[in-house]
């Protein structure tokens, strides 16, 4: 029913197909999301009865116990393109629609073939996310039942998640908090910042954090629209990107609403959100290139101003997103601290605004931003003593390198650091520079 005709021309020479020909299209679908620096696609292997009711992975739409081999080795094919693009094969088993549809709702012989079958074929793959369903309605033991069996079966222990109904976070996710065989949110709000907030909060205080993404936004005939219709997405980037990100989320992934074309169900060409890519790339490499993003947390409450995100690591670091531009107070310890800013519309290097530099022990202004002061900007404060630590035992590193081109005196020489005494590359990338390069299972921004 597809045929992603306007991406063919996105496909190379070299890269995959499957009897003749066929394949062009999805793969150089795959190819330009690729291009854009998106690293994760979400897609139903079940929709019968559902919205699209047109994938499945059996023989024929009313059997449940035999494969269609031919085509699950089809979608092979494209599921390694993925992984060779660096692109998370985001999961999602069942829908609302047909969440009953196996074994009445329950885990019979159905559903294990199923889980059985997908695991067997896909779960090899670097980067995996099994969502149990969108919107799903099976009762809490159900669920667990679900997550567990699946656990047994994937010898890789990719993260398990789970989709809801809008407003139906509670009663789904509460009962999973701390469950040893369950690992995440898969988020339908439109209350993307405190949801994200309050899951990664919830779990980390039932002693097994979770990873927190956000997968749909609605109303649902919109979405995310596409640039004709909203070329600069403002509320998409302010509530949802930079939302879920400043809360401490694992990333989004774009629903395309069913009131506009190139919609969820019909969409031939990924361009058509093409500036939407742009955006959620320059936040996926303002995270990459200048925070240490695992070791932080959400701090909103120590900025004067009520409406924007606050990320940080107490004394050392903190990212401010003012979503309407302007200022704001934050309360920092003592210490001298620098501020630079970043464009969350167009990207690019840090920017200097009308303050460069804070004296800290209280609350004090952080200037504002370099031009477009009504926009929305993101301001980084850090402290400076760590700014200088951090960048003389990077050139420490790099004069090692240099005399080592085998790193072998980089893995063995000690650095002494003001504060953690004597460490070496392994910790100084843990203290500084962990998860600037996020794996797929951390971070999945993309379509």
């Amino acid at each position: 029913m597809h045929r992603y005709a306007p991406h063919v021309q996105d496909w190379n020479e070299g890269d995959p197909t499957w009897q003749g020909d066929k394949g062009k299209g999805i793969i150089g679908a795959v190819n330009y999301l690729a291009s854009e620096d998106m690293n994760s696609i979400y897609f139903l292997t079940h929709n019968l009865q559902g919205d699209g009711q047109e994938v499945f992975p059996w023989t024929n739409p009313d059997e449940r116990l035999r494969f269609d081999i031919s085509k699950l080795d089809q979608w092979d094919v494209v599921f390694d393109h993925m992984n060779t693009q660096g692109i998370q094969l985001h999961v999602v088993t069942q829908e609302t629609e047909n969440d009953q549809d196996l074994d009445g709702g329950a885990l019979g012989v159905e559903r294990k073939l199923y889980y059985r079958e997908l695991i067997a074929r896909f779960g090899h793959h670097l980067a995996v996310n099994w969502n149990l369903g969108e919107e799903k309605t099976n009762t809490n033991q159900q669920r667990q039942d679900f997550a567990s069996h699946i656990r047994e079966l994937d010898p890789y222990d990719h993260q398990i998640v789970v989709h809801t109904y809008p407003g139906q976070q509670d009663p789904i996710y509460t009962p999973l908090l701390g469950f040893e065989d369950f690992e995440g949110t898969s988020l339908q709000t439109n209350s993307t910042h405190q949801q994200t907030k309050t899951w990664v909060e919830q779990s980390a205080a039932a002693n097994r954090p979770w990873i927190v993404t956000l997968d749909e936004i609605g109303p649902a005939n919109t979405g995310v629209k596409p640039d004709a219709n909203d070329p600069n997405h403002d509320e998409v980037r302010k509530s949802h990107l930079w939302g879920n990100l400043m809360a401490g989320g694992a990333g989004v992934e774009w629903y395309f609403g069913y009131g506009y074309p190139d919609n969820d169900l019909d969409a031939e060409n990924w361009r058509s959100r093409d500036l939407m890519w742009d955006q959620t790339r320059h936040a996926l490499e303002f995270f990459q290139d200048h925070l240490p993003f695992p070791q932080m947390q959400s701090m909103d409450e120590i900025t004067s101003v009520n409406n924007d995100y606050v990320f940080g690591k107490a004394g050392e670091i903190y990212a401010v997103y003012l979503p309407n531009g302007g200022t704001t107070n934050i309360d920092l310890p003592s210490g001298a601290f620098t501020v630079q800013w970043y464009n969350p519309r167009t990207g690019g290097e840090l920017q200097t605004g009308t303050v460069t530099d804070l004296t800290g022990g209280g609350s004090v202004g952080i200037g504002q931003a370099p031009g477009d002061r009504s926009q929305d900007w993101v301001a980084l404060v850090q402290n400076h003593a760590v700014a200088l630590m951090a960048s003389s035992m990077v050139s420490e590193t790099l004069d090692l390198v240099i005399l080592d081109p085998n790193l072998a005196a980089v893995e063995s020489a000690g650095v002494t650091v003001p504060g953690l005494g004597e460490t070496n590359l392994e910790g100084f990338e843990d203290h500084y520079l962990g998860g600037l390069q996020p794996n797929l299972d951390q971070l999945s921004l993309g379509f």
